[in-house]
């Protein structure tokens, strides 16, 4: 649900990015039903995703990662100990990102996040109870569209910081 909300809405902002989801339990099959009906409302076709597992390469390659939960991001953090500065709560890095100020014209994504981690508070866990959004895989319509709404708001915040102005 994340990769897809996040990409259209970077897509939105003339932002052509690589997005990617990757799981610490992979997802045996297609997209549960609910998911699927829920991103159908926001105009996402979910049908043909299929779930990976979070790799130390992926982890590496990427110059942003985002999770659900602080049990995502701790995962994420197993994987690559120097990834801390680029990894971020989906809640957590709209807020963080927010108080900041957007992504500058010249500035490449990692010094951005970077600079946006730097306004974490020094010697806590990385994001607040309140930045984590549950993954809502075998609950019911109304929890998955609550879910849906939460990660598609973070999504547009996410958005506008890193393409102002597109």
């Amino acid at each position: 649900m994340a990769e897809a909300m996040l990409r259209a809405r970077l897509a939105g902002r003339g932002l052509d990015a690589r997005v990617h989801s990757a799981g610490f339990v992979a997802w045996p099959g297609p997209s549960p039903p609910a998911l699927v009906a829920v991103m159908r409302e926001y105009g996402l076709d979910l049908s043909g995703h299929a779930s990976r597992s979070v790799t130390g390469t992926l982890v590496a390659g990427a110059d942003l990662v985002l999770g659900m939960t602080r049990e995502h991001v701790w995962g994420v953090l197993a994987h690559d100990p120097d990834a801390g500065a680029r990894t971020f709560l989906i809640v957590e890095l709209a807020r963080l990102g927010t108080a900041l100020g957007p992504r500058r014209p010249d500035e490449g994504l990692r010094a951005w996040a970077a600079r946006v981690a730097d306004g974490r508070p020094a010697g806590r866990p990385l994001g607040r109870p309140d930045d984590e959004i549950a993954d809502p895989i075998g609950e019911p319509l109304d929890v998955v569209r609550a879910t849906a709404a939460r990660l598609d708001a973070a999504a547009g915040t996410i958005a506008a910081l890193l393409a102002p102005g597109l």
